[in-house]
């Protein structure tokens, strides 16, 4: 039985360009497919990937289907799922008879993960790419949870994939945004001393997250290598994390030790900014894992308390333009979210507060 589309609003675009092309528009909700998710949405983190894809940077890589709303992750209510029983997508794809039947997401249950294929995540309802999509951890708000498939999991992706270990020397150029800041407590949780470099008016926020503030601007290596002698004597940098590129990775890229990279492949440095920079100078970009299981390992060690999820600011659905200003401008301290509140926000309740 096919469910009865419904129109929905968006905050996104209709051609590639500048801020301009920003708008909210009526659109029929997202069509169910197979392996995905359908969520009201309540959440969504907001990211500088976004604004490339808005502006056409990422062509090659990343398909965009007009209109499409902005954002790639989101946290919500499930509406349905293809695997639902009434689905006719699930039931034409269960091609070998007796075999079991894996559970579905529960209308009503609270989720959160990445956004399908072509879909964007600002909208009223989005769709979820099921392999993604994790169920809410009692104790972290959506708020948070939605933060996590895109720049907490890039995060962590890059110090697992580094193999960050105890003692070790660490930097991560743009500490103080929404990649950088979390990266920086992963690596210090693996027992790195962390030196997170990024503007004079983030020192406070990044240090009060356990780590060691060294100014961006020129000379940055140089104030970088005093850092380390001054914390382990040799100025040695075991690896590099960068969510800025250009010049600034290139200078640093000169510290990093020239031993093997880490699990056998190209130099420890990993970029989330400049894929032709770090590859000139022997780093890569970062392989995602973007699974149900590490976004629920991820929520879990958030409700531990392990690390924060740090938030800059939470602004509602109507001034979404405003979200994307604040992170196309590259001032924003941790992530920026955008919700969509249905009265009184119960699903925020919790765990809301901001920086």
């Amino acid at each position: 039985m096919k469910r009865e589309r419904v129109t929905m609003k968006i905050y996104g675009f209709n051609s590639y360009g500048g801020p301009e092309v920003e708008e909210f528009l009526d659109v029929p909700e997202p069509v169910l497919r197979p392996g995905t998710v359908l969520i009201e949405t309540v959440a969504v983190g907001v990211n500088p990937a976004d604004i490339k894809v808005r502006s056409g940077a990422r062509q090659a890589g990343f398909p965009v289907e007009f209109p499409m709303a902005m954002g790639r992750e989101a946290a919500g209510i499930v509406v349905d799922s293809w695997r639902s029983p009434k689905s006719e997508e699930f039931a034409a794809a269960r091609v070998r008879p007796g075999q079991p039947i894996p559970p579905a997401f529960p209308v009503g249950a609270t989720v959160f993960g990445s956004c399908a294929e072509g879909v964007g995540a600002l909208g009223e309802r989005t769709l979820l790419e099921e392999s993604s999509v994790a169920g809410a951890v009692s104790g972290l708000s959506l708020e948070r949870a939605a933060c996590i498939p895109v720049a907490v999991g890039t995060a962590f992706d890059a110090v697992s994939e580094l193999d960050i270990g105890h003692g070790e020397n660490v930097v991560v150029l743009g500490a103080g945004g929404g990649v950088g800041i979390h990266a920086a407590q992963f690596a210090a949780m693996a027992g790195a001393c962390v030196f997170g470099v990024a503007s004079e008016e983030k020192k406070d926020f990044v240090e009060l997250r356990g780590v060691r503030h060294v100014p961006s601007g020129p000379g940055l290596a140089e104030r970088v290598s005093e850092a380390v002698r001054n914390v382990s004597g040799p100025s040695r940098v075991d690896a590099l994390i960068d969510c800025v590129g250009g010049d600034a990775l290139r200078e640093l890229a000169a510290l990093v030790d020239r031993s093997a990279g880490g699990n056998g492949r190209s130099r420890r440095i990993r970029s989330l900014a400049d894929k032709e920079t770090v590859a000139e100078v022997g780093g890569s970009g970062v392989r995602r894992r973007r699974t149900s299981e590490v976004f629920g390992d991820i929520a879990e060690r958030a409700r531990r308390r392990d690390f924060e999820i740090s938030l800059s600011d939470v602004i509602p659905f109507g001034n979404a333009h405003d979200a994307m200003r604040v992170v196309e401008g590259g001032h924003a301290r941790g992530k920026i979210v955008v919700t969509f509140p249905k009265g009184e926000t119960p699903y925020l309740a919790e765990g809301s507060d901001v920086e």
